[in-house]
């Protein structure tokens, strides 16, 4: 290997497949000699197996510097590495709104990641929760307030650091501002800069004093920094805005190139590639393919002797992505949790994060429950979601409620609701029952606020429940009672039926605006 092959190299993050008898992945792995690793789910069987790819990875990969190991660990729907007890989602510390609370899920996170000897989280989502049609961002966001994000992104980071993780704080300058999903398509953001100074850029600015040591990029296009680029191919929002005006001095990752955001307006991954390292950023991440990242280093070898890339930007950032690598802290930190303390901590957030809207989220232990969960393959490019979520009613009968499930899809028909509203009108004939819906973005099917509708005609004083983000509230205005859980993972759904038993209150508040203007 040149050194200029192995200075491309080492600007690379690269995931595939890493099955642990694929001795044909690692020795190309050797061969190709990147800087960091990302891991997902499919890597991820369980923690001692997992450390064991690690262990091989640092084996083949640590010649010169300690290697970067990262992971989207972010909490709720997006978590690679499963737990007993998931952290629910950043919504749902929003709602609760507590920055020492966040600081100790930062923590709580970082012994997850360090359980299979990762170093690197890809979290937390700064990004704002300003567009309701948004399934990309949603309850990955803390909320919609600017100051309100910085506080709690601000704390995340300094748990997570406390405890040995460095913080990719994503994803810069925001994408938050728009309903498109930059897996599938390039989203573009068309605030003014005044807007963007005082909204978006806010909980970055917090971050980065906060000691965030690296963030990385959205492949979104900002016009008012950037009219032609999205921002990760922008030396003007990388270079003037991210260093020259923030004065940020981390690392800079990109999203993945192989998005359809970053790769279709330039022809695929590895064009994006070359011009995002050129346009400022320094760790260049390809998630999936292996091949893609082998003809990335190729492409950074050729546009050096082409002397389309300034060998000096190459070296600039393959000696920012070394002193990172060598900043990795290798001894046992004192702020990081246990495994049961980390448990205690999500089951925490979960039950300070449920919010009730309006009237009471209280069942009596003697009436028998109805639950209505809508549910249905609902993920987008970054989790897909699990067609069968986890089940309230088997969280109250273990609490020795008398409970049954019914699940209709995400976007029931007419023939579905007329069979729904039938089922339930024929339990109550049969005597005094407590109806509990739990709606998954309502706001986006039609079919689901159909039935939610009909089944509060039949059962008015029904509960509505809200499991994912909130934006569906308004929809709910014939409920008597309305509540938000701000994620449907079994920690959430665990504090909800302790909420609805009465082992604890409900003293969330919905991080979101429309839930603040008086009604």
């Amino acid at each position: 290997m040149s050194e200029l092959e192995r200075l491309a190299g080492s600007v690379l993050c690269t995931g595939a497949p890493l099955p642990d008898s694929d001795d044909a992945a690692f020795e190309r792995l050797q061969r190709l000699g990147p800087g960091a690793v990302v891991l997902f789910a499919r890597d991820v069987a369980s923690v001692e197996t997992t450390r064991s790819l690690v262990q091989r990875l640092r084996a083949a990969l640590e010649h010169d510097a300690p290697l970067s190991i990262c992971v989207d660990q972010e909490g709720g729907r997006v978590a690679r590495i499963g737990t007993p007890h998931p952290m629910p989602s950043m919504m749902t510390l929003g709602a609760a709104g507590d920055p020492v609370l966040a600081q100790r899920a930062g923590a709580a996170i970082a012994a997850t990641v360090g359980s299979i000897g990762a170093n690197v989280d890809f979290a937390p989502v700064l990004d704002l929760a300003l567009e309701p049609e948004s399934t990309v961002i949603g309850t990955r966001a803390f909320g919609d307030d600017p100051g309100a994000v910085a506080a709690l992104g601000a704390a995340v980071v300094r748990g997570l650091q406390a405890a040995g993780i460095v913080a990719v704080v994503k994803h810069f300058p925001g994408h938050g501002a728009t309903a498109d999903d930059s897996h599938v398509a390039l989203p573009v953001i068309d605030s003014d800069l005044a807007t963007l100074r005082a909204r978006d850029l806010v909980p970055f600015r917090a971050a980065f004093a906060a000691g965030a040591r690296a963030v990385m990029t959205a492949h979104v296009r900002v016009t008012a920094f950037d009219d032609e680029r999205p921002a990760t191919q922008s030396p003007r929002l990388l270079r003037g805005l991210l260093r020259d005006e923030l004065g940020f001095e981390g690392v800079c990752f990109t999203d993945c190139l192989e998005m359809a955001g970053a790769a279709e307006p330039f022809g695929g991954a590895v064009r994006a590639g070359v011009l995002a390292l050129e346009a400022g950023a320094d760790v260049l991440l390809v998630s999936h393919t292996l091949a893609v990242a082998e003809a990335l280093r190729d492409a950074l070898v050729a546009a050096v002797c082409s002397g389309d890339l300034p060998r000096a930007r190459l070296e600039e950032a393959a000696e920012r992505v070394r002193t990172f690598r060598f900043g990795h802290r290798a001894a046992p930190m004192p702020d990081v949790p246990t495994a049961a303390e980390s448990d205690t901590i999500a089951r925490e957030v979960a039950a300070r994060g449920i919010a009730i809207v309006r009237g009471h989220l209280r069942i009596a232990p003697d009436v028998p429950v109805t639950i209505v969960s809508f549910e249905g393959a609902s993920g987008d490019g970054v989790a897909q979601g699990a067609a069968e979520r986890p089940s309230l009613s088997a969280a109250l009968r273990r609490r020795r409620v008398r409970s049954e499930l019914l699940r209709v899809p995400l976007e029931p028909d007419a023939a579905m609701i007329e069979q729904l509203v039938a089922v339930l009108e024929a339990q109550r004939a049969q005597g005094p029952r407590t109806c509990i819906v739990l709606a998954r973005r309502a706001h986006l099917y039609p079919g689901q606020r159909r039935a939610v509708d009909a089944v509060l005609g039949a059962s008015p004083e029904a509960f509505i429940v809200s499991a994912r983000e909130p934006f569906d509230v308004p929809a709910f205005g014939r409920a008597r009672t309305v509540a938000c859980t701000f994620g449907d993972e079994s920690t959430n759904i665990e504090a909800l039926a302790g909420v609805l038993f009465g082992a604890r209150t409900a003293d969330g508040r919905i991080p979101l605006a429309f839930a603040r203007v008086p009604a």
